[in-house]
């Protein structure tokens, strides 16, 4: 987080207005949007959605008086549609899909270089580039979940914690191709025929029968948060291999690591 209200600062000494990706309500995403709001001219953006809509001010498509209504509550004091989005840069509630956030500081930058006729050698003068803020452990663990979904598997398992937003956008990841199971620690997982796991569409813990599929052998892709200990997921693997009479050959694999 220090490193986004590092470069905040940075872009905002330029003269840059900074557009901040994340959920209004986060605590994170407000004290960005507070820090930020100290220094320049900001507003939040939740999604892809509402980017291409604050696009529409930037191009004049949209009356600007429509601004305040659509973003309200997500704009600094005092920000001015007409000139505050001129000069623009992205940064992100560090807990957001990277490639989300990239996503939107992309798009935003193709409607700037367009509608002021930029090209690669002139575009900094209106989009400030800002990829270095994206969280490294949360872009690194949604990264090789992306790359493990590209592996064959029969269902996913996600260790972290419920109120964390970076595990969460993992489970997202892994819903997309696999029926997926959000846990928090081994004691999750009641037996080989049981599993306690929660549905944060519902914001509800719900037991699962039969989740383990019944070929043998089975691929189970595991991943966690990025403040998961090493330990929990450890103790997630190991009860899982029990199942299957592995646990010999984990502690082989341990001893060679």
């Amino acid at each position: 987080v220090e490193k986004v209200w590092n470069r905040s600062e940075q872009i905002a000494g330029k003269g840059y207005s900074i557009v901040i990706h994340g959920k209004p309500k986060h605590e994170e995403t407000r004290a960005t949007f507070s820090h930020a709001a100290a220094s320049a001219p900001s507003v939040i953006v939740t999604d892809m959605a509402e980017t291409i809509e604050l696009a529409c001010y930037i191009t004049g498509e949209a009356e600007p008086s429509g601004f305040y209504t659509s973003f309200a509550g997500r704009y600094s004091e005092g920000f001015d549609v007409s000139k505050d989005l001129q000069r623009i840069g992205v940064v992100n509630q560090t807990t957001q899909l990277a490639t989300d956030t990239q996503a939107i500081a992309d798009y935003l930058k193709q409607v700037i270089r367009k509608h002021y006729g930029l090209d690669e050698t002139t575009t900094s003068q209106r989009f400030a580039d800002t990829r270095d803020t994206l969280c490294y452990a949360t872009n690194d663990n949604q990264t090789a979940v992306t790359g493990l979904l590209q592996q064959q598997a029969e269902l996913a398992i996600v260790v972290g914690g419920y109120n964390s937003s970076n595990t969460t956008h993992l489970v997202e990841l892994c819903e997309e191709k696999l029926p997926t199971y959000f846990i928090n620690s081994e004691t999750s997982i009641v037996s080989e025929k049981d599993i306690l796991h929660y549905n944060f569409h519902k914001k509800q813990e719900l037991l699962t029968t039969d989740y383990l599929p019944s070929t043998n052998p089975v691929r189970i892709l595991i991943t966690s948060g990025a403040s998961c200990p090493d330990a929990v997921v450890e103790r997630v693997i190991a009860k899982l291999a029990g199942f299957y009479n592995q646990q010999a050959r984990l502690d082989e694999i341990a001893q060679t690591i």
